[in-house]
């Protein structure tokens, strides 16, 4: 008789430590995208005033939809103390 567990009973020990990466992996990207958002509309002021809005207008578009996928990503995120 042999005293080996079978491999089956260490899959839910995997599932549990993939699960609870990838809940870290989503915090920590959900994170960056609230705290991101906070300074990029100054950044999209900054384009404005400083005239690269009329030299490039798609690095002004590119900044807005920036700060909505940001925005809308970093929407759950509860930042802790």
């Amino acid at each position: 008789m042999s005293t080996h567990e079978p491999s089956t009973t260490r899959l839910p020990a995997r599932a549990a430590d993939v699960d609870a990466l990838v809940g870290k992996a989503r915090t920590a990207v959900s994170g960056a995208a609230f705290w991101a958002s906070i300074p990029l509309p100054l950044v999209i002021l900054a384009a404005l005033l400083s005239g690269v809005a009329t030299a490039a207008p798609l690095v002004l578009v590119a900044l807005v939809v920036l700060n909505v996928c940001c925005a809308a990503i970093g929407h759950s995120y509860t930042p802790t103390r």
